[in-house]
């Protein structure tokens, strides 16, 4: 038996407690000559559910009591000084959390009780992973999919307080053929029970998984591979990620409401790389079906002034620019000039409309805009900065908004629970796993141990969204993130 978890000590000083709204709603108690807020901990409660309930984050909570650390308990008092920065050194558990041959041992105490015989047969998750817990350095996938599974506990804790439980199966499979996984699923009577199985991003895995939990009737969620079809032909199969179609009309959707009225543009290195020529192909299609045909602008490696130029530009022209690549290079190559003309349809539109105002009339003004794709959620530096100032918009089947609440304070639980910060990545398989675990197990306690695939079809969660639909014999995600880089530094995302 090989331990794969380890939580390792944290010290950390020196940090200010930031209390939430609802925290100074708490009564307070005056203890030796000092006042505080005090909360006292009920049945089931757990620190992360307490640390949303209050909008503390976890690690504050932690730092101000110190003898928490470990978890809470019914009757536990938590206590926030009043007026008062917060500068102890908190004390964290080091303890051990193992996936051991497949077997979860996890002291956050939601696993089942000894007697499963009590338990509805179809009231379990089984997760399906390659976690490398044979090898001695795991490769960046097998920590990924760690990642995914602690971040999946993590839902789990949150939802202690709430009625009923769920079992969670879990089995390292890495190394395994796909006949030898869909045998395990035959024989192995925990996950026979579980009535939904998550598998891996491989497709001969994920199709032998999802074969087999058809002749048992257990669904399989599909969050991890994007480009599965079994979706299509198999009943018991959630495509998780939003299928390239359903993802590109739900794009198009979304750039038709954010610029109403705006002239499509497509523009086309002819030196360069076309790798999102589907996406145009299919957006050239849904708007000549309304009657407008995109303008395509063509450039040789670097796009020039005169190559906008070229462009219709009467007084009331508006134009939103999509690019037929979703590379950094291809983004290098079209970004500084396509920005140097949108400040000066800007400022020559800022001038007429001063003009117009001036004699009581209004100025009908040339706009450029530009719409791009998932890649560029991962751009960095000049080239993050560049989208602000583009103020562009994208599409994208996830959304992390690292400023919110929310993703501050499951990083925060992630670290304290694993001593570590989730692995880098796009989406973040933590807050991924999360996510899943959340959607899943309310789902599931909302169902008394079954799982209904047409409930809740509007969750959205940290980082993804769920609304499942019917997609040929099974169902699929429609939900996509419209996500806008304003100038100020913000970044604003809506589920499309």
């Amino acid at each position: 038996m090989k331990p794969i978890l380890k939580i390792v000590t944290i010290i950390t000083a020196g940090l200010v407690l930031a209390l939430g709204t609802s925290a100074f709603d708490l009564p307070v108690k005056r203890i030796k000559g000092k006042e505080y807020y005090y909360y006292k901990v009920k049945k089931g409660e757990s620190l992360y559910g307490i640390s949303k309930k209050l909008e503390i984050p976890l690690d504050s909570i932690v730092r101000a009591n110190p003898s928490v650390s470990d978890g809470v308990r019914k009757g536990d008092m938590l206590l926030f000084p009043v007026g008062e920065k917060t500068t102890e050194i908190s004390k964290t558990k080091e303890a051990d959390k193992e996936i051991v041959n497949g077997e979860l041992n996890d002291p956050s105490g939601v696993q089942p009780e000894e007697n499963e015989t009590a338990r509805p047969k179809n009231s379990a998750v089984a997760i399906l992973l390659p976690f490398g817990a044979d090898n001695a350095e795991p490769d960046k996938r097998c920590r990924l999919m760690l990642d995914f599974y602690k971040g999946f506990l993590i839902a789990a804790d949150s939802l202690r307080e709430r009625k009923g439980n769920v079992e969670i199966v879990v089995r390292d499979i890495e190394g395994m053929a796909p006949e030898s996984v869909a045998r395990m699923m035959s024989t192995d009577t925990a996950i026979a029970r579980a009535a939904v199985v998550i598998g891996p991003d491989d497709d001969a895995t994920l199709n032998a998984i999802a074969a087999e939990a058809a002749t048992g009737g257990s669904y399989v969620f599909n969050v991890l591979n994007i480009r599965d079809t079994v979706y299509t032909v198999n009943p018991y199969m959630l495509q998780a990620n939003a299928p390239q179609l359903v993802m590109f009309g739900r794009a198009v959707d979304g750039l038709l409401s954010s610029y109403p009225g705006y002239h499509p543009v497509i523009l086309r290195n002819t030196a360069g790389r076309s790798d999102k020529e589907n996406f145009t192909a299919y957006l050239t299609e849904r708007y000549i079906s309304e009657g407008i045909e995109p303008l395509i602008v063509e450039y040789n490696e670097n796009l020039l002034m005169a190559d906008l130029e070229a462009l219709p530009c009467s007084a009331g022209e508006k134009y939103v620019f999509i690019p037929s690549s979703g590379s950094l290079q291809e983004f290098n190559h079209f970004a500084y000039v396509l920005k140097s003309y949108r400040d000066r349809l800007r400022a020559t539109a800022a001038e007429a409309i001063d003009t117009a105002a001036e004699n009581g009339e209004t100025a009908a003004c040339a706009m450029a805009e530009i719409f791009g794709y998932p890649d560029w959620t991962a751009f960095r530096g000049d080239a993050l900065d560049m989208l602000h100032r583009l103020n562009a918009t994208v599409y994208s089947r996830f959304f992390d908004d690292f400023t919110s609440f929310d993703s501050r304070n499951l990083n925060a639980a992630f670290r304290r629970w694993y001593g570590a910060p989730m692995t880098e990545s796009i989406p973040a398989y933590g807050i991924l796993g999360f996510d899943t675990g959340t959607y899943l197990l309310k789902n599931l306690r909302s169902n008394d141990g079954a799982f209904n695939p047409g409930y809740a079809t509007a969750f959205s969660g940290v980082q993804s969204s769920f609304d499942f639909v019917r997609a040929g014999e099974g169902y699929a995600n429609e939900a996509i993130y419209i996500i806008t880089y304003q100038p100020d530094g913000r970044i604003s995302a809506r589920v499309q």
